[in-house]
């Protein structure tokens, strides 16, 4: 393996444009789009923070803190139980194992994630013009145009400060706050915070989150579920923490890519799945599910629906029928992970009554449900409750009737 820090050796054989894969890609991705998160190990005797910070102040300096500069190493370790689909393992993995990540942070458009694994890594570049994914293992450079702001989740994401922004900006202003027991992490006397979640709508109970009282950068975050009564879980499903930490600007050689002989290079117009489906028609999604109206779509990724700003949001993609079949087949296979949903069929527009069916796969967080329609069929999913997921499928379903 190369030492850490070193850029990839490169040499541009051009090769034709990639298209991404529909199979390589999971069917727990489809719904981890929205939580985009997964996590580790925290040092966690007492600590002192020499800052004194109220816990709603610290809250609000964690949100601003995406252009504060920072580099070290994290572990991201998630406990989601997902069922075991074989075709999906790569985002299943993510989502259920642990990650062991090296990054670079100098703004939020030059930044720089090594995911490392016990014979290589896998490194993602993040620049203003794009993205650069280089495989180790593959010796293969990708530059990536765009991916969706919905999309699926990648290693970056499970990283504490980008992972306690993105889980806090889907809180509500009048959840309360409270302060929890301070933490040494790596190095830092860090202060802490939790923010329950009162929404009967959303699976989340509680984000924890530690940060230095000083910077408010995030060193560790912890995310509880709760039950169908409401009771918060004792254990956190997520965590995230860092091991190793400088908050100083990263070297800028260490966020480039270094240009020399050796690996090919490729490129593609989207390195996510969502960026495929989502460049459908605007029109292939409804206009709202369970009540709630559709965000207006992202330019260039129409088809992708989003529903809600709140850790309760929803997210629906169009299928191709071939692979919501084989979703279907892979949702009855999952054993008590798996349930079906029953759909009433709707009238199209000949009076002709079209085959439907859905099922949804379920983990303590999250929850997908495929839903198919005739010859047409989607993913819907987010961090909520299985009453909610039900809502919305009857709505996808309903919102086909007088179709062609």
């Amino acid at each position: 393996m190369r030492e850490s820090g070193a850029g990839p050796v490169v040499r541009d054989v051009s090769p034709p444009v990639h298209a991404v894969r529909l199979r390589r890609w999971s069917i727990v991705a489809l719904v981890a789009a929205v939580v985009i998160a997964v996590p580790a190990v925290v040092a966690a005797w007492p600590a002192s923070p020499a800052v004194e910070v109220a816990p709603a102040e610290l809250r609000d300096r964690v949100a601003a803190s995406g252009n504060l500069p920072w580099s070290g190493y994290a572990e991201a370790s998630g406990g989601l139980n997902l069922p075991d689909v074989a075709q999906f393992s790569d985002v299943t993995t993510l989502l259920s194992g642990t990650s062991r990540l090296r990054a670079w942070y100098a703004a939020p458009d030059s930044v720089r994630v090594d995911q490392l694994y016990p014979g290589g890594e896998r490194s993602r570049y993040t620049t203003p013009t794009g993205q650069v994914v280089w495989d180790y293992g593959a010796q293969l450079l990708t530059s990536v145009r765009r991916d969706p702001i919905v999309r699926l989740p990648r290693p970056d994401d499970l990283l504490p400060p980008q992972l306690a922004r993105r889980l806090l900006s889907g809180t509500l202003p009048d959840d309360p706050v409270s302060a929890l027991p301070s933490r040494r992490v790596a190095g830092v006397d860090a202060a802490g915070f939790s923010v329950p979640v009162a929404d009967p709508r959303t699976t989340v109970g509680a984000l924890d989150v530690w940060a230095d009282p000083a910077s408010g950068l995030p060193l560790a975050v912890e995310l509880r579920t709760k039950n169908a009564s409401g009771t918060v879980a004792d254990a956190p499903v997520v965590r995230s923490a860092f091991l190793e930490l400088d908050q100083e600007a990263p070297d800028p050689a260490l966020l480039t890519v270094q240009a020399a002989p050796g690996v090919g290079v490729t490129r593609s117009p989207t390195s996510d799945l969502f960026g495929v489906l989502g460049r459908g028609n605007p029109q292939a999604v409804p206009a709202s599910v369970d009540g709630i109206e559709r965000v207006p779509p992202q330019r260039g990724f129409g088809a992708i629906g989003k529903y809600g700003t709140t850790l309760a949001q929803l997210i629906v993609v169009p299928l191709p029928a071939d692979l919501a079949t084989s979703l279907l087949q892979n949702i009855d296979d999952a054993g008590s992970a798996g349930r079906s949903i029953t759909v009433t069929p709707p009238q199209n527009a000949l009076g002709r009554v079209a085959n439907a069916s859905a099922g949804a796969l379920e983990s303590p967080l999250l929850r997908l449900a495929v839903v198919r329609v005739g010859d047409r069929a989607w993913a819907v999913g987010g961090l909520v409750t299985d009453d909610v997921l039900d809502r919305a499928v009857a709505d996808i379903a309903d919102d086909q009737a007088g179709a062609p």
